[in-house]
């Protein structure tokens, strides 16, 4: 059985669509306060704007930033930068950067927040990744730092050969 160009490629970027779970962790600067510990767990529905190299996306999670549980949402704009050589059915890696714009983001003490930030990721056959992100908040001078594991839920397996 031969295997069309199509089916080959059928884990790479160029899906139509993704739907990617993020855990992170990393830090929350307000201004002059201290450091405090950031989690955040995100999933993130993504479509194709031009296949293989742009994705748009719709981020909403919670987050966590030291003290007490919040909720985010907001939009993702993703461009593949790099994309390794195939190894048998998929890429081998792809490098990406995102610039995100969070104006959803609410805690009780913290209240209304809108987070503006961007970020440099290295996934690998479109399945698992890794994401460094810097975001800063737009009504006060705070800094949020991440280091995000990805899943896609939608990734498919290769075809039996």
């Amino acid at each position: 059985m031969l295997l069309s160009p199509a089916s080959v490629m059928g884990q790479d970027r160029s899906k139509e669509a993704a739907l990617l779970v993020e855990i992170g962790q990393g830090f929350y600067r307000p201004r002059g306060g201290p450091e405090l510990y950031l989690a955040t767990a995100q999933a993130v529905p993504q479509w194709s704007l031009v296949p293989g190299r742009l994705r748009v996306g719709l981020p909403v999670g919670l987050f966590h930033p030291g003290y007490q549980l919040g909720g985010l949402a907001g939009s993702r704009l993703t461009l593949n930068v790099l994309q390794g050589a195939p190894v048998l059915l998929a890429s081998s890696f792809q490098l990406h950067i995102l610039a995100e714009y969070l104006p959803l983001v609410y805690s009780p003490t913290m209240h209304w927040r809108q987070l503006v930030g961007a970020g440099v990721g290295l996934e690998t056959s479109n399945l698992l990744g890794i994401t460094l992100k810097l975001h800063r908040d737009v009504r006060t001078p705070a800094i949020y730092g991440q280091l995000m594991l990805t899943y896609n839920l939608f990734h498919q397996a290769p075809p039996p050969l």
